[in-house]
């Protein structure tokens, strides 16, 4: 089986495997950088503070302050901290995202009247859906009219070049100023 040959398709096979590893190659390297402690941990967490005044457990600290802080008290003859090898806030281990995602769907909202996170996901789907109908909706035939007729074409080229390259998000303001706050310019952006 040549997977790498140039201008041939693969079977259906392999269109299944390489789909699969697509998947299954990113949370494989996620859970590598979680799990196995030789890789990538820059932080430390105390798990026993010692006799140490600033450090308590629970507390994330930079790998470097640890060691400072353990050399500090061993010079003195007192209890070092104890800790384990953390990743940053920013990426948790996958077992973690998997139990906060089951615990937001569980939990009540905070505030009465708030939404469920089901009841929030389920508006930013129709959200989205409100978005791409709309742009479809004028996208399409206007593409359909500018490929037909060169004067439409012509007409909306020089604006159509214009706004392309700018980042949707900039229009966030005008998006506000123009169709209000709340469900509005979230659909205009997705519009746009």
């Amino acid at each position: 089986m040549d997977w790498f040959a140039i201008g041939r398709e693969l079977s259906p096979k392999a269109r299944g495997t390489v789909t699969l590893c697509s998947f299954l190659l990113p949370l494989a390297v996620w859970s590598a950088f979680s799990y196995l402690p030789f890789l990538w941990h820059p932080l430390m967490e105390v798990t026993e503070s010692g006799d140490s005044r600033y450090f308590r457990p629970g507390m994330t600290v930079e790998r470097e302050a640890f060691h400072q802080e353990n050399a500090r008290l061993s010079s003195k003859g007192s209890v070092v901290v104890k800790g384990i090898s953390v990743n940053p806030v920013y990426l948790p281990a996958p077992h973690e995202v998997g139990k906060a995602f089951y615990t937001a769907f569980v939990t009540e909202p905070r505030l009465p009247g708030d939404p469920w996170l089901h009841e929030s996901l389920w508006h930013s789907i129709q959200v989205i859906f409100w978005g791409f109908l709309l742009s479809s909706v004028i996208g399409v035939p206007l593409g359909i009219l500018c490929g037909a007729y060169s004067p439409i074409a012509r007409l909306f080229e020089p604006f159509i070049d214009f706004v392309r390259y700018m980042p949707a998000p900039a229009f966030g303001a005008l998006a506000v100023a123009i169709v209000g706050i709340y469900d509005g310019p979230k659909i205009a952006i997705i519009f746009i």
